[in-house]
């Protein structure tokens, strides 16, 4: 089983960063998608080519996805394909692993309405964003809560060490410290 990567326009770099070193270092398979067959560039202005977009992918093959935060995710907002990717890959109890803001595109897609969950989003930018539930907001830098990891983007290594841990990867993790 493989862990897919979603990349969009803006990504955050580095909290993508530790994360592939413990999925490289356990040697799991893993495969960048994309929203087209279009190069992404992250928020620092790295450039990557998506192995394959959200329509083509076989979903089967996905046993968790990671979503890395982005700097401003308002030209993400009316993507409906990406929050039905999302809702598929959750349907399919994969496990799906966003931090700093991708939290907004779980609760967008309606995955968060019965889970705890933490973001690096501000309560007033949550409440104006309308899709989030207060209820289950979390004040701690990860939380996972069946299946759904959150993490705020400072908290990146502890986001990939439980991120490995949640899918029993052999890996060191004392490596990032």
């Amino acid at each position: 089983m493989t862990t897919g990567i979603l990349l969009y326009p803006r990504f955050s770099e580095y909290e993508l960063s530790v994360i592939l070193s413990v999925l490289t270092q356990a040697n799991h398979p893993k495969i960048f998608i994309g929203l087209n067959d279009e190069a992404v560039k992250g928020e620092a202005g790295l450039t990557c080519l998506p192995e394959t977009t959200i329509e083509k992918i076989q979903l089967e093959q996905l046993q968790s996805l990671v979503l890395p935060g982005v700097d401003d995710f308002q030209h993400l907002m009316e993507i409906e394909s990406l929050f039905e990717f999302i809702r598929k890959v959750y349907e399919q109890d994969a496990v799906i692993g966003a931090i700093s803001s991708a939290p907004f595109l779980l609760a967008k897609a309606g995955i968060l309405l019965d889970r705890n969950y933490t973001t690096g989003i501000s309560k007033q930018a949550r409440e104006f964003l309308g899709v989030f539930s207060e209820k289950g907001y979390v004040d701690a830098p990860y939380v996972f809560d069946r299946g759904i990891l959150t993490a705020r983007g400072a908290y990146f290594i502890d986001f990939a060490n439980k991120f490995g841990q949640v899918l029993e990867l052999d890996f060191n993790r004392n490596w990032y410290r």
